[in-house]
C-alpha cells in the first residue's frame, strides 16, 4: 500500500506549473500579445522578425508518457543593433513592463543582460542577449492538445530578410538611439 501511494505520488507530481485550460490557438495568441505588448513598450520602437511557433509535448516525469499538455513558445529576435551602453536600459524598460503585466522575476543578469520571469497563470517570459550581442525575447504558455513536438501549422513567423552584401538580417536606422555606431 505505502509503495502505491509513494507511486501514485511521483505520477502525478508537476511542479508549480498550473494545469493549462487553452488550447494551442489561444496559447499562440496569449504569446503572441505578450510579446506584442513587450515590444509597444521600449521607447524607442525596435524593428525584430519572429521565429516559428514552437510546441513541445509535456511528459510525465515518471513514466515518461504524453500527458496531453503542450509547452507552446516563440522566440523574437530583434533586428535593430543595440550598443552595449543601451543594454541595461532596454533589460530596465522591459523589466518594469513585466512586472506591471504581473511577471514574478525569476532571474535577473545585468551582467549577461537577461531577465526571465513567470505569471500565475504558468505564462513565461525570457530576454537574453547572446555574446555576439543579438538580443532575443520570448514567451512561452502551456495548452492542452496531444500532438508531437514542433513547429505549430500556420505559425511559420517571418522569413529571412535580404541583407545587402550578405550582411545581417537587421535594418539599422540611425535615428534610432539604440542603434550603436
Amino acid at each position: 500500500m505505502l509503495v502505491s501511494t509513494l507511486l501514485g505520488g511521483c505520477s502525478i507530481w508537476r511542479g508549480d506549473d498550473p494545469e493549462p485550460t487553452i488550447d494551442v490557438k489561444q496559447a499562440v495568441k496569449q504569446v503572441d500579445s505578450i510579446l506584442d505588448g513587450t515590444f509597444k513598450a521600449i521607447h524607442p520602437r525596435l524593428k525584430w522578425r519572429d521565429e516559428p511557433a514552437h510546441m513541445s509535448e509535456r511528459r510525465n516525469s515518471f513514466t515518461n508518457t504524453a500527458n496531453g499538455e503542450m509547452s507552446v513558445g516563440r522566440e523574437r529576435h530583434v533586428r535593430t543593433r543595440i550598443s552595449k551602453a543601451k543594454l541595461t536600459e532596454l533589460l530596465t524598460d522591459v523589466d518594469k513592463y513585466w512586472r506591471r503585466e504581473g511577471f514574478e522575476v525569476t532571474l535577473l543578469d545585468p551582467r549577461e543582460p537577461s531577465i526571465m520571469g513567470e505569471r500565475s497563470d504558468g505564462c513565461t517570459v525570457n530576454f537574453s542577449v547572446t555574446g555576439f550581442g543579438d538580443v532575443a525575447i520570448s514567451a512561452g504558455a502551456g495548452a492542452l492538445a496531444d500532438r508531437v513536438s514542433g513547429d505549430i501549422e500556420g505559425e511559420d513567423g517571418d522569413k529571412f530578410p535580404k541583407a545587402p552584401n550578405g550582411g545581417p538580417d537587421y535594418t539599422p536606422d540611425v535615428r534610432d538611439p539604440y542603434w550603436s555606431k
